[in-house]
Formats: C-alpha cells, structure tokens, sequence
C-alpha cells in the first residue's frame, strides 16, 4: 500500500485552521493589532528579536547595548495585555503541536525503544 502523507499533512493543515487554539490565537492577534500601541511594541520586539537570531547566527556576539534593547521590550511586551494574551493563545497552540508532534513521531520513538531496551528502565524478566 502506498501513502502519500504528504496528502495527510495538507488536511491536517486544514483542520489546524479550524481548531479552537487557533480560532484563540487569530483572535487575540486580532485583539492586539487594535491597540496600536501594543501592537507597535509587538512589531519592535519581533524585529529586534529576529536580528538578534540573524546575528548570533553568523556567529557575531550581541553588545551589551543591544542586548539591553531586547531585554527592555521584552518587558515593555510583558506589561501589554494584549500581548500577554497572545502569548497564552501561542502556548496553547504550541501544547497542542507538541502532542500532535508525539503522536506523529510515535513510530519512530518505538523503533529505537525496541532496538534498545536496557535504556527504558532496566532488565527485562
């Protein structure tokens, strides 16, 4: 029998659209993008978080002062309601990907738990 699981990953893509954690999510980016000022901040923080990744990445080190620019929006951003709601409605999100990502990956996990025994809690009897 041959699987195209790519098929699989395209409907689950559907589904994840309709999901409650994702209707939350969409939501609560909705909810923070009418506050303009939270909403800046959000944008701020997103930018300066992602050079920040860029830099690190091309094995440059961050300055004191550019590291202090981070950690003061991250504190602006965690005093924006709107923000911090997001945030809840991202882990939310992230939960339920985690588990589906164990779900998936359960054959796997399984394959090298029979190849190695002694490493899932000692001697067989």
């Amino acid at each position: 029998m041959v699987v195209n699981i790519y098929d699989t990953a395209n409907e689950m893509e559907r589904q994840m659209r309709e999901t409650q954690e994702f209707q939350a999510l969409k939501e609560a980016f909705a909810e923070l993008k009418k506050d303009e000022d939270a909403f800046g901040t959000f944008q701020k923080f997103q930018e300066k978080q992602m050079q920040a990744q860029q830099k690190q990445m091309q094995g440059a080190q961050l300055t004191e002062e550019e590291i202090k620019e981070v950690q003061d929006l991250a504190k602006e951003v965690g005093q924006k309601d709107a923000i911090k709601n997001l945030m809840v409605k991202e882990r939310q999100l992230d939960d339920m990907i985690q588990q589906i990502s164990k779900t998936i990956t359960a054959p796997i996990a399984e394959l090298y738990r029979e190849a190695m025994p002694e490493q899932n809690g000692g001697a067989e009897k």
